[in-house]
């Protein structure tokens, strides 16, 4: 029986490690491929909904 516990720990391990693999390569591939980079012009416009704090002081 102990033979059976060991080789249950081992493959519960590599399943473990295999589902961390898999969802630090999704990550990284929506990271660095799928996020949207820096708007194209330096003004952007403002959100219709934003408020306008330019008269605040």
């Amino acid at each position: 029986m102990n033979d059976t516990s060991r080789k249950v720990g081992n493959n519960m391990m590599k399943f473990v490690t295999a589902i961390l693999a898999a969802a630090l390569v999704i990550g990284a591939v929506y990271f660095f491929f799928l996020t949207p980079g820096e708007p194209t012009s330096s003004q952007t416009p403002p959100s219709p909904h934003a408020i306008d704090q330019s008269d605040r002081r």
